[in-house]
């Protein structure tokens, strides 16, 4: 990239990245908008960002060059994957919206790459820790690296008890009339 164009956008991402963290609960408090508001701008803020590396085409993932052996390991794998512009992105999202976002593409290719489908090391690693579905997996370990680029803790126990919990609540069957099925079908 040029060198007037890496000054450029660096400039539009520390204005963006000022403009996100300005919602300070003070900032907030004086211009009396509702969470609904804040939540809007952000998604906007967030949106004009991605668009932006859309149109310079840094909104590309890095090719996996290797299996990772953990869900640490993972992490720091990402890391290399996903460049500063991204980053950037990721960091802009709400808490949870980067795995959701890039769950069917992104995800996608970990899940098959990185053998989460099959007895790979980490797939077996995180079933040791309590995962059993791929998708699961995947989405522990974006949520999990977006905290991780926020500074925010990873409270991976807490989020292995979601998947958990997902998968042993218990349904109730829904009581269906058969009397339309006996009639038509002579069932007596």
């Amino acid at each position: 990239m040029k060198e007037a164009s890496k000054l450029i956008l660096a400039a539009f991402l520390i204005g963006l990245l000022s403009a996100c963290d300005s919602n300070s609960k003070q900032d907030r408090q004086n211009e009396n908008l509702s969470q609904a508001q804040i939540d809007s701008l952000k998604k906007i803020e967030c949106d004009s960002l991605l668009n932006h590396l859309i149109k310079i085409k840094a909104d590309t993932f890095g090719h996996i060059s290797r299996l990772p052996n953990s869900f640490e390991e993972s992490l720091e794998q990402l890391d290399t994957l996903i460049n500063d512009e991204m980053k950037e992105w990721i960091k802009c999202l709400p808490d949870g919206e980067f795995a959701a976002y890039v769950h069917h593409g992104f995800g996608t290719y970990l899940r098959n790459n990185w053998g989460l489908w099959g007895d790979s090391k980490l797939a077996i690693n995180l079933r040791m820790k309590g995962l059993s579905h791929p998708d699961d997996m995947s989405g522990i370990i974006l949520h999990s690296y977006q905290r991780k680029l926020k500074k925010e803790k990873i409270k991976f126990e807490e989020q292995v008890k979601h998947y958990q919990d997902y998968w042993n609540k218990k349904v109730e069957p829904i009581p269906v009339d058969s009397s339309f099925f006996n009639a038509e079908f002579n069932i007596n």
